[in-house]
């Protein structure tokens, strides 16, 4: 027989009991929630995750000649290539590096252009190379900035980035405002420093 006293406590004990077996479903759909939310996460591209525009091609360990009216113009070699068919600006993307030589009409190497990641826009006919470039000329005269625009139709080089040339043995530096020929037979810079060795007169 319960009296008064016992009462109290096994109701405490039953309505602990309940608590439990309410718990361990909650705790399963819980767990089953974020195990789901994890496995849909991992399986989205990142370029959903991250809004940005899908490649319409892409092309792996990628090397072509570039030709204009039967003759070669640039050697492209690159380990990606991603190609964007923008209606307004299409263009292509190089996120891994890649290497760009230009010719001349005799077909021989005039200068020579890499950089961590490049783009080429076609319509503008322009390249745009960044991280650790580096711009060779047929002379050896070596240019290195981690920014470097060049326009095919204007055959013009320009950074807004710091620059440096080694020429011979004259090495000269600029924190902006660099303008060039393709070639770097004519070249300049807003601000520049550097030192030059002048051989003597009489």
């Amino acid at each position: 027989m319960l009296t008064e006293k016992k009462l109290p406590h096994i109701l405490d004990k039953e309505a602990s009991r309940q608590r439990r077996y309410v718990g361990i479903p909650f705790l399963l759909a819980v767990v089953l929630l974020i195990s789901c939310q994890t496995k849909v996460s991992t399986d989205i591209p990142p370029e959903l995750l991250t809004n940005t525009k899908m490649a319409d091609m892409v092309a792996i360990s990628f090397e072509t000649f570039v030709s204009d009216s039967g003759v070669v113009k640039y050697h492209l070699v690159t380990p990606k290539m991603l190609i964007y068919d923008d209606p307004k600006q299409p263009y292509k993307d190089f996120p891994d590096g890649f290497l760009m030589q230009r010719y001349d009409h005799n077909k021989k190497i005039i200068s020579q252009i890499s950089g961590n990641r490049g783009k080429y826009f076609d319509r503008e006919k322009k390249w745009e190379a960044y991280g650790n470039v580096v711009l060779v000329n047929s002379e050896g005269d070596t240019l290195r900035s981690e920014e470097l625009k060049y326009h095919e139709i204007e055959d013009l080089i320009f950074s807004d980035q710091f620059v440096s040339i080694k020429k011979g043995d004259q090495y000269i530096t600029g924190t902006g405002g660099f303008k060039s020929d393709a070639q770097m037979s004519k070249w300049s810079f807003l601000k520049t420093k550097g030192h030059m060795y002048v051989e003597g007169g009489q």
